[in-house]
């Protein structure tokens, strides 16, 4: 630096590290409230225990989609990993669930910080770390945030249709929860990425049906059951305030996020094929949303850690705005949607339901306003610096 003293970090930026480490810890304080861990992993390697003793792994009569202590859910071939961990104490299989649940957060939360401005990182790095649903998910050891890792990697990798593609079915394989990130992606044009995740779900079927013969048709026979289930509108039904019941058991209420989840996979997909500025941002709308086409996804309280990538991808929209005032106000309702999403309550109340609610619709608004406003902005300002870029060319996300 020719021995000119180094300049001294932004008060701001300083004020977020601190921030970060305040949240670090009350997220550790929480972690550590949360025993036991693993209630989820237990189903996980259970079934990979089946699998090794050459049992089914579905039962006869399996309840659904919240069934018993240990009762497995998800496709055959997901087990089949969790035979690594079946042999072992479960404390160390959960100790390691632990750990790869951790990194794959860790990994993510960089990769959509990453592209904020210097200034804003540590404050999003804060919320990123004391958000609820990634913290619970990593204590019940679920498998949520390896699907949202995946979907991320698939969209990293959409110039290359066949690993993109590959991957995206492999993110449904485990979960069917971003199933319509499929609708996203053929009306963004991009066919033959399409192609390659029905090629390569189609060999997944065919390979499970070699395979686990056994297995298949009762997992078919449960996904159906789980079509057919009444239990979120009966859950609904039976839990107070009566009026927010009310309002979630009705046509209305049950038909909004199923639509927001077709709506932003579709009108996103389409409008990301003709503005590649804004494609990536869309697509982490349409991911975020994904969990909601079933209608009990919204008592999920884990599926909220698919809107960790549009959170930050909003929040540097939000930053980039033209006039301070309007970047305030939408940081202030962005903020909003974060607090919401977190709210917790009693077992047998429907407040944190509600609040949930309100938390993605305003979420929605939020992201989708952020494009509004940018689109006053010059095609060739670039969102990682504010800057023009040469040719003015439209930046790649």
């Amino acid at each position: 630096m020719n021995g000119q003293p180094r300049p001294r970090p932004r008060l701001v930026w300083a004020f977020g590290v601190a921030a970060f480490v305040l949240a670090a810890l009350a997220a550790l304080q929480i972690f550590l409230a949360k025993q036991p861990y693993g209630t989820d992993l237990w189903a996980y390697v259970l079934a990979g225990r089946h699998l090794l003793a050459g049992e089914a792994l579905y039962p006869p009569d399996p309840v659904v989609p919240y069934g018993p202590f240990g009762e497995y859910h998800y496709a055959p071939p997901v087990a089949v990993p969790f035979v690594l961990l079946a042999p072992l104490p479960f404390w160390l299989a959960t100790a390691i669930s632990i750990g790869l649940n951790t990194g794959i957060a860790a990994a993510i939360g960089f990769h959509v910080i990453r592209p904020l401005p210097r200034d804003a990182q540590p404050w999003a790095a804060a919320g990123y770390v004391l958000f609820l649903p990634t913290i619970l998910d990593i204590v019940l050891g679920q498998l949520n945030l390896l699907t949202v890792a995946l979907c991320l990697l698939a969209w990293s990798l959409r110039q290359r249709p066949v690993p993109g593609g590959m991957i995206l079915a492999i993110a449904i394989g485990v979960k069917l929860l971003p199933i319509t990130l499929v609708l996203f992606y053929l009306a963004a044009g991009r066919v033959r990425l399409v192609l390659w995740i029905a090629i390569t779900g189609a060999a997944g079927l065919l390979l499970t049906a070699i395979f686990f013969a056994r297995d298949l048709p009762p997992y078919i026979a449960m996904l159906f059951e789980l079509k057919d289930s009444h239990w979120a509108a009966d859950l609904i039904a039976n839990t107070p305030p009566a009026s927010l019941a009310g309002f979630l058991g009705s046509p209305a209420g049950t038909a909004v996020l199923p639509i927001a989840a077709i709506a932003t996979a579709l009108v996103g997909g389409l409008v990301a094929g003709r503005d590649r500025r804004a494609e990536t941002h869309l697509h982490h709308l349409a991911l975020a949303y994904a969990p909601y086409l079933a209608s009990f996804g919204l008592l999920w309280f884990t599926y909220l850690v698919t809107t960790l990538p549009l959170l930050a991808s909003t929040l540097e929209w939000a930053l980039r705005g033209p006039r301070r005032t309007t970047r305030v106000s939408l940081t202030a309702a962005l903020a909003l949607s974060w607090l919401l999403l977190q709210v917790v309550g009693e077992s047998d109340d429907l407040v944190p339901v509600g609040a949930h609610l309100l938390g993605l619709v305003l979420l929605l608004t939020v992201g989708i306003l952020v494009l509004a406003v940018a689109r006053g902005e010059p095609q060739g300002r670039s969102l990682q610096t504010g800057q023009p870029v040469a040719g003015s060319a439209p930046a790649r996300s």
